[in-house]
């Protein structure tokens, strides 16, 4: 069942109410200069999109995993993700953006969809739950509608306003493949794994990926799910992402937690998924953002014409290089 077709009312629907308050942006008053409009935005995307860059070194993570062992733990891990991939085909969920820094802090509510690789859709209300802006983009390319301005930007991925957001060592290329993997706890990388270690604080294990360098992520054991001699994979769950540039300074660590049980579409099957995704950075002024969902469907049966905003009449169109 979609968003629009359920009691919280939701995508198709609140689209629709956005298109009716842009008809009449134009009169809604100013939110600042155009430059200054676009960079806020702008900002707001490069939250959504969970990469900021960060300065933390690199520390040591535990014993390396030889052999046999090294083994089982990719094969468990690889089987997770595989996993997951099969059993999730969508996601719709209200969404709490909040962020804080040592200049700034807000919080935006409004709802968010996905479907695999990377189609994503953004609605952001107001305090009385009017929509003042959207968003969509399948990776490669974006148009943001901002509703109080009657203004709309688009453009490529890789345009610079938004691939500065990206930590070094990725680009705006990967996104086409992995933005429902950032949000659903999924695996990000298309890389091979080059380590695994022993985790010195957590009950799991570190995997270091080719691609990014450097790049590490936490696989543990979560709660309320064991695993079986049928399905080793059940229970484990990615909790942590670390990313780090060229000098080994770490870019920005995710964090996925409150994670709930979530029976998926088709056979009635459970997955867990987080509630909760935290990014800190000490770059950008201390960041320190969350991503809250609720009212989680993996049972939306929503396909790619669901992820297509059109023009309102009278909007003016900014497109960003």
């Amino acid at each position: 069942m979609r968003r629009g077709q359920n009691a919280r009312g939701a995508g198709n629907n609140r689209q629709k109410a956005m298109i009716v308050v842009g008809g009449n942006g134009g009169d809604n008053g100013s939110t600042g200069g155009d430059g200054g409009l676009i960079c806020h935005y702008l900002w707001i995307w490069g939250l959504l999109l969970l990469f900021l860059t960060g300065c933390a070194v690199r520390a040591p993570i535990g014993e390396p995993l030889l052999a046999d062992k090294r083994l089982v733990v990719e094969a468990t891990f690889l089987a997770a993700v595989a996993q997951r991939q099969e059993r999730l085909q969508c996601l719709d969920a209200a969404a709490e953006l909040s962020w804080r820094t040592l200049l700034r802090s807000g919080v935006l509510p409004g709802y968010l969809q996905l479907i695999p690789p990377a189609s994503l859709k953004f609605i952001g209300l107001d305090p009385l739950g009017r929509p003042v802006l959207a968003l969509i983009t399948d990776g490669a390319t974006f148009r943001l509608i901002v509703i109080p301005e009657a203004k709309i930007y688009e453009g490529p991925t890789t345009a610079e306003a938004f691939s500065r957001h990206l930590p070094a060592g990725l680009t705006a290329a990967g996104l086409p493949y992995s933005l429902f993997a950032w949000f659903s706890g999924g695996m990000p990388f298309a890389s091979e794994i080059i380590g695994v270690y022993q985790d010195t604080t957590w009950e799991g294990y570190w995997l270091e990926v080719a691609d990014p360098p450097g790049a590490r992520l936490l696989f543990a054991p979560g709660t309320g799910e064991e695993s079986t001699e049928d399905d080793p994979a059940a229970g484990w769950l990615l909790r942590r992402i670390r990313l780090y540039g060229p000098d080994d300074r770490q870019s920005t660590e995710i964090i996925y937690a409150d994670f709930r049980s979530v029976v998926v579409a088709g056979n009635g099957e459970k997955v867990l998924l987080p509630h909760r995704i935290d990014v800190q950075s000490r770059n950008h002024h201390g960041l320190s953002m969350t991503i809250r969902l609720s009212d989680l469907l993996t049972d939306c049966g929503l396909s790619a014409t669901d992820f297509y905003l059109p023009i309102p009449r009278n909007f003016e169109r900014q497109p960003v290089q």
